[in-house]
């Protein structure tokens, strides 16, 4: 996948061109049921808006994509009944049980972070399900949130943004709906605590080693904002809490998109493309043009893609 990627195009620009405006922070999935691409991401402008709204998009290729639903953090503020300051990591999937489509939402509420849950038949109309993941124990008193989310065999797997005053993690969660979910905890990786910053983002793939994390990892903080500067793989094993390696190499930017020394804000998301037998691979970037400083601050963040063309011999079930 690493070695055979092609810079693609942007997918979306920020809201504007100013410090502090990005887009990303979300995934794209597709949706074998209506055959078509499903599409989440956080819309960002600088302090004091904040991640300001959730965009909810459709496409057919992949590539060119219709915005169906803004939903804004006042929206978020009626469903919830508590302020909402700030939006960041969201997810969307379709429930295989269900059909109904889900919507997580990592919301700022003024004394950490969290993850609430959205429903919808149709995209376009949402309703509140609840807080799924809430901040408390000792690994995740000040944040719960940014979750990378999948299914494998009936199970829903969660990897998510652990963070306590002293340090962020990635914490593992499951649940067999996707709305109950049980917090196994902090894993170790190859036997070994995690580094006090680590964040992984990307997407949860079925293996035959049982659940397959492939995206980006955050291990740097530069002006309070946390990059990845490596693409990185791990086998779950949950029964055992450890995080085994398979892969991991420094992403080389490929675009002019990209800034060479911090290339990624840390966000990704992969996803199979069926009807062109192809890996999409989608990336929150610092664009170097106009980025003055890496900051949370300062930098300013698209939302672009790379494609993986696939031999026609070898086509990915699902």
């Amino acid at each position: 996948m690493y070695n055979r990627r092609k810079f693609l195009k942007i997918v979306l620009d920020p809201p504007n061109f100013e410090p502090g405006s990005w887009v990303g922070a979300g995934n794209v999935v597709y949706d074998y049921f209506d055959k078509k691409f499903i599409m989440a991401v956080r819309f960002r402008k600088g302090p004091p808006a904040r991640g300001y709204a959730t965009g909810i998009f459709t496409s057919k290729n992949g590539e060119d994509f219709e915005l169906k639903k803004e939903i804004t953090k006042e929206e978020l503020t009626d469903f919830t009944g508590k302020k909402v300051y700030s939006i960041e990591g969201v997810q969307v999937l379709r429930d295989p049980l269900t059909s109904l489509y889900y919507l997580y939402v990592s919301i700022d509420d003024g004394d950490g972070w969290e993850t609430i849950l959205l429903t919808s038949r149709n995209l376009v109309d949402w309703d509140f399900k609840g807080t799924v993941l809430e901040r408390g124990l000792t690994f995740d008193s000040n944040e719960a949130r940014d979750i990378v989310v999948g299914i494998v065999d009936g199970t829903y797997f969660m990897l998510y943004k652990a963070g306590s005053r002293l340090k962020v993690n990635t914490a593992l969660a499951v649940s067999s709906d996707g709305i109950r979910w049980r917090k196994l905890g902090v894993p170790t990786i190859e036997g070994e605590e995690q580094p006090e910053y680590f964040q992984l983002s990307g997407t949860i793939f079925p293996s035959t080693r049982g659940p397959l994390f492939i995206g980006l990892a955050r291990r740097y903080v530069v002006n309070g904002c946390g990059i990845a500067k490596h693409f990185e793989a791990y086998i779950i094993d949950y029964k055992n809490m450890d995080l085994e390696n398979v892969f991991r190499v420094r992403w080389k930017p490929l675009s002019e998109y990209e800034m060479p020394t911090h290339p990624t804000h840390g966000y990704s998301s992969i996803v199979y493309d069926p009807l062109k037998n192809r890996f999409l691979i989608y990336l929150e970037t610092l664009d170097p043009k106009y980025t003055k400083e890496v900051g949370w601050r300062t930098q300013v963040d698209r939302w672009i893609l790379y494609e993986v063309p696939l031999p026609p011999s070898y086509r990915l079930q699902l």
